[in-house]
């Protein structure tokens, strides 16, 4: 079901109204794992990038990738970044360091990981065919894909996530739904909110898609928006494995610069 929703056009049609009653939609999925890993037998990956067999060799000499990557940011591109991207500083640092700090500790990661775990972060995006992501970015355990962090482009947005819910159905997960427009005169109140969430997945790999969207808007006061959407699809044994090796590895290098800065501070 299309479920593609724009606040301003529906305030345009729905202010004219004296009073709008809230809609509200709380839907529940809950299939078996059974008949979850049955209706998502196919899930592998997205396109030529499969989980679990895709190298990070086979992804620098792949013909989308290069082209993706062409230009005054193919180096940068084209090589391990535990800096940015969805495996950078954001997901792994442990407290409120700046910038130059999270550079210097994920050098540090990448030191003593060895090559085990690897990011590919697509500062561009990336086109697949005829199909444009915004958001592209490849986790590697031992030089194999296990996660790809994507998001497609606007225009595509829609035809993608139904593509997802046509092939796959609802997954496992909820779609709730809150909207409340009131007109009194010539004021108006509106409020909308989503809260969406399906998994999908077959005893190998999985994948997650997240919507939460939240609008308001009053006379006299500045509208509000909060619009969080992501994709993730990740294997099921090995992802786990790299989360907790980054996260681990940025643990100690904190507990590595407390014990230097004891140390120094004996010395006084």
């Amino acid at each position: 079901m299309k479920r593609i929703l724009f606040a301003l056009v529906a305030i345009t049609v729905l202010s004219c109204a004296e009073q709008n009653k809230p809609e509200t939609i709380n839907e529940i999925f809950e299939p078996t794992d059974q008949e979850l890993f049955a209706e998502c037998e196919d899930l592998k990956g997205v396109s030529q990038f499969l989980i679990g067999k895709t190298t990070f060799k086979a992804v620098l000499n792949d013909k989308d990738f290069k082209k993706s990557t062409e230009g005054s940011y193919s180096s940068y591109n084209r090589q391990s970044n535990l800096v940015n991207g969805h495996w950078g500083y954001d997901f792994w640092k442990t407290k409120n360091d700046g910038l130059g700090i999270n550079i210097d500790k994920s050098k540090w990661i990448e030191k003593e990981a060895k090559g085990r775990i690897k990011q590919l972060y697509l500062s561009t995006g990336i086109t697949i065919g005829e199909l444009e992501f915004k958001k592209f970015d490849l986790a590697f355990l031992n030089d194999t894909l296990v996660a790809i962090s994507f998001y497609p482009n606007d225009k595509i947005e829609a035809d993608v996530i139904n593509h997802y819910k046509d092939k796959y159905g609802n997954g496992r997960g909820h779609y709730k739904y809150y909207n409340s427009i009131e007109t009194v005169g010539n004021d108006i109140k509106a409020t909308k909110k989503t809260d969406e969430k399906h998994s999908w997945a077959n005893e190998e790999v999985a994948l997650d898609y997240v919507k939460n969207e939240y609008f308001h808007m009053e006379p006299g006061k500045s509208s509000t928006g909060f619009f969080e959407k992501s994709l993730l699809i990740y294997s099921k044994n090995r992802y786990p494995v790299f989360e907790n090796l980054i996260k681990t590895l940025s643990n100690q290098y904190d507990e590595l610069k407390q014990d230097d800065k004891k140390k120094a501070i004996n010395v006084l």
